[in-house]
């Protein structure tokens, strides 16, 4: 039984990795609808005046007009807006660079964005017909802002869409990843009851296996719920009550954040055309004068608490949460120490194993015991295998006169999981690993390790997986020197097999994962080592 337990125990820990990695880190959040119908839900009822308005697809674009660059400058990052559109051309973040080569230039957040239609382009939507600043050339006040040391400043741009005055305000700090935008649209008649903003994304666009994918999901709060959706086989999908809306990967994100007053709440609307996404956030009925926030920065819970919004929520760490971020604030603190994520993972799975110490000896020595009954146990339940009932209550009785435990070896197991879990999330979703070198091949702690070139089959990249492969060696060699509590073959070969298992779950894990389970599977047999060693 003890055998079984921690089969069971193993088991539900690599089911629970997988559904972190692969199901919940797409799909989390309340389940979204995909409506069939092209138009989202109409205006309130409410508002008799304001007619219903037409589905939000904009009319086919008109010929883009050459624009001049304004580009604003902060300690953080290079934006480039253009003066067709006022819209955004590129957005470089200057801490993050684009790969992991030292030379690479800084990341760029607008890199899959649809040239002929950039973000923050304004589409003005009236019962019968929308029009769209597409083809606008707008006045701006100045070509260049730049900021450092906590100052702040604004550039106007002012533009005519059919007889309307549209007037974009952007407003930076230097120290901060949000933008704001100032919305405004003077002299429209009366049909026109709604303003939205675009942030439409190629998402057909080919990548190398090796190159990161900045964003991969449309990441939305609806209410107070959190709504996550991939592109694959979207449609149309419009929803209402929406807080804030943008484009979110496991480093990054970019959100566009309205504000809202009262019972008025914004709309988003999806619609996919290869290879474009049409990303709109529809602002409540009779509002043209508005005001969003704008955030395109990493995804580092720190900044993210400081920006508000509810922005901090763009960070999944699981079911162990409160495990996950306590954990990775101290992998934080200690990198002030020792300049290297991968020397602090190594002293916080040291630590971590280092606290677990009374229940890990508690497990092997309960196993132990169990061990020295089997000879015993096997006589029972041979004289009584016609006799279940006998057997288990000779069995439990055979339990009690020894003082054994049949749960104590899995026990101290299934409490330390939600630990190891935690920890897992944590150095899978820190942005503080992307690119960051530990030793030797090691070079990004965010990616799988590989030394070499060679193709191996079932690895995603080249190269050979040494970490991966010396992780799955310690497994096999803590494995075998667990002691056994049943004379099963069967099980035996079970846990043997596990080694196999987890290594090619982790082939193209990151490496600061591998580094993680690869320490921890080396202190749980110098752990063993040591409290076996009397007994021998």
């Amino acid at each position: 039984m003890e055998r079984r337990a921690l089969i069971a125990v193993v088991i539900s820990l690599a089911i629970l990795v997988l559904y972190q990695e692969l199901v919940i880190k797409r799909y989390f959040g309340e389940p979204v609808s995909r409506p069939e119908a092209e138009a989202p839900p109409p205006t309130a009822p409410s508002a008799p005046t304001q007619p219903a308005v037409v589905s939000p697809e904009a009319p086919p674009p008109a010929i883009i007009p050459e624009g001049r660059e304004v580009v604003i400058e902060t300690d953080l990052y290079r934006a480039v807006l253009t003066t067709a559109g006022a819209r955004l051309r590129n957005f470089q973040l200057k801490h993050y660079r684009a790969t992991v080569d030292k030379a690479s230039p800084a990341l760029d957040a607008i890199t899959d964005a649809v040239r002929t239609d950039l973000p923050l382009g304004i589409e003005l939507r009236a019962a019968s017909k929308s029009i769209t600043d597409t083809a606008t050339v707008y006045r701006v006040d100045r070509d260049q802002l730049a900021l450092a040391d906590g100052a702040s400043g604004a550039v106007s741009f002012v533009g005519e869409v059919d007889g309307i005055t549209i007037t974009k305000r952007f407003e930076a700090r230097a120290d901060s990843y949000l933008l704001g935008l100032d919305l405004k649209a003077e002299g429209a008649t009366g049909e026109y009851v709604e303003m939205a903003i675009g942030w439409h994304k190629n998402v057909n666009g080919t990548h190398p296996l090796s190159a990161e994918k900045v964003f991969d999901s449309i990441i939305a709060i609806k209410k107070d719920k959190l709504q996550q959706v991939t592109w694959e086989g979207l449609d149309t999908l419009a929803e209402d009550d929406i807080r804030w809306l943008g484009y979110s990967g496991r480093y990054f994100l970019a959100a566009l954040v309205p504000s809202t007053a009262g019972e008025k709440t914004a709309r988003m609307w999806l619609k996919r055309r290869d290879p474009t996404l049409q990303t709109k956030l529809i602002l409540p009925p009779g509002e043209l004068k508005s005001h969003i926030d704008i955030y395109v920065g990493p995804k580092e819970i720190g900044i993210l608490e400081s920006t508000g919004h509810s922005l901090r929520r763009a960070v999944d760490l699981g079911w162990f949460t409160f495990i996950a971020l306590p954990l990775l604030q101290l992998l934080k603190l200690s990198h002030r120490l020792t300049g290297n994520y991968g020397v602090d993972i190594i002293l916080l799975t040291v630590m971590i194993k280092i606290l677990f110490i009374p229940l890990t000896q508690k497990s092997l020595k309960s196993m132990r015991e169990m061990q020295k009954l089997q000879p015993q146990m096997a006589k029972i339940r041979e004289r009584l295998k016609d006799h279940p009932d006998e057997m288990n209550k000779e069995v439990m009785e055979l339990y009690r006169r020894h003082k054994v435990n049949p749960l104590g070896g899995c026990l101290p197991m299934v409490l330390q999981i939600p630990v190891f879990v935690g920890l897992y999330n944590a150095l899978l979703n820190a942005v503080e690993l992307r690119h960051a070198s530990f030793a030797g091949w090691i070079n990004d702690l965010s990616a799988p390790d590989r030394l070499g070139t060679v193709q191996l089959p079932y690895v995603e990249q080249p190269g050979i997986p040494i970490l991966t492969l010396l992780m799955g060696v310690s497994m096999f060699w803590q494995q075998w020197m667990t002691p056994s509590t049943g004379g099963d073959p069967a099980q035996q070969r079970v846990m043997l097999i596990m080694p196999v298992i987890f290594t090619f779950m982790f082939i193209n894990f990151p490496s600061g994962l591998t580094l993680y389970w690869l320490v921890n599977n080396i202190l749980t047999i110098a752990q063993q080592y040591v409290i076996n060693r009397p007994a021998r």
